[in-house]
């Protein structure tokens, strides 16, 4: 069967691969769409620092069931279903806890297992799901996405009323966006990316400001109805200058939870944080978010809808993924998806 295999950064290619072993608890998935995530791209430039080489990436799938045992989830062959793409062990300290997204051998797909850039896959079966609606191929491979977004607005424990800063409309922002406005959250957002910001107006943020305009600090106390700042600010660009800054932009007693990964030291004003008694949180992965998402798309789908820009057939994924990596930027990109014929 084909698949796109990176065999090193930088090269990436077509090839063939045996049909995948369907074990005990597993079920057999043809993957029709494949969203293209920033780590994807990140492995291609060889700047992963968990993806070894060769391997097949793809963590975000659209996928119809081919074969499957009887099981509790009333799964059937035939159904469309997404996947959460995390394997843990079911046996360490956080999967006892029930947060299985930080298990201490934690195997993601596309990352430190092969994914699903083929044309079928077997996967553990408690981590397919069904919608509770007919969703598309696309639509449910952007579900991994939202998943991020609605497990950091979960972190932060938004409540209805609550003003919550997003700070990056790229994918996983705009993912926590609705996640947020789905707890009838009041949402301002900041990016110096004009298209982003259009992006995040399409999908109804209250309010979008450019942080490379005026002091974006005076804006947000300005719209927090006199609160002092953000009540949570969901950092999603992950760099040193913007989590120091959301520090800033929280206000007193407010919630910060740092979605964006970062790998340099961040500069955090400890007196500041300390000063305000902000809780300063992290996420990784997601963790029972996907019928979260699910829900998300009944109410919120067209909005939902918007975040796929980009369209290629599954042929063309080692041009698209160079491109993406010279462009640096994305050209654009919102969420580009593969589509398997």
């Amino acid at each position: 069967m084909r698949a796109l295999l990176l065999e090193e950064p930088l090269k990436i290619a077509p090839t063939d691969r045996a049909e995948p072993t369907v074990r005990d608890g597993e079920a057999l998935v043809r993957v029709h769409s494949i969203g293209i995530c920033g780590s994807d791209v990140h492995a291609f430039r060889g700047h992963h620092p968990y993806v070894t080489y060769p391997r097949v990436l793809g963590h975000e799938l659209g996928c119809e069931i081919l074969q499957v045992a009887r099981n509790e989830k009333g799964l059937q062959p035939g159904d469309k279903v997404c996947i959460e793409p995390i394997l843990n062990c079911g046996t360490c300290f956080p999967c006892r806890q029930g947060r299985y997204n930080c298990c201490t051998q934690i195997k993601v797909l596309g990352i430190h297992t092969d994914g699903g850039m083929t044309e079928r896959i077997s996967v553990p079966i408690d981590r397919l799901h069904k919608p509770p609606l007919d969703l598309s191929y696309d639509e449910l491979a952007l579900c991994e996405t939202l998943s991020i977004g609605v497990q950091a607005v979960k972190r932060a424990a938004v409540q209805p009323g609550e003003t919550v800063l997003v700070i990056g409309a790229g994918p996983i922002g705009l993912g926590a966006l609705v996640a947020a406005q789905a707890r009838r959250a009041r949402t301002l957002v900041s990016d110096p990316s004009a298209r982003n910001r259009q992006a995040a107006l399409d999908m109804k943020a209250d309010a979008v400001f450019d942080p490379t305009e005026g002091h974006l600090s005076d804006r947000v106390r300005a719209a927090s109805g006199g609160d002092g700042g953000a009540h949570v600010v969901l950092e999603a660009v992950g760099s040193p200058a913007t989590i120091a800054h959301s520090v800033d932009l929280a206000a007193p007693t407010g919630r910060i939870v740092i979605i964006g990964v970062c790998k340099e030291p961040v500069p955090i004003a400890v007196s500041e944080l300390m000063r305000k008694e902000i809780d300063l949180r992290t996420t990784r992965n997601s963790c029972a978010a996907f019928p979260i998402v699910l829900e998300l798309f009944q109410t919120y789908r067209d909005r939902l809808a918007r975040m796929i820009t980009h369209r290629f057939a599954f042929e063309e994924g080692p041009r698209v993924l160079n491109w993406l990596h010279e462009s640096r930027a994305g050209s654009g990109v919102i969420k580009a998806v593969l589509t398997v014929a």
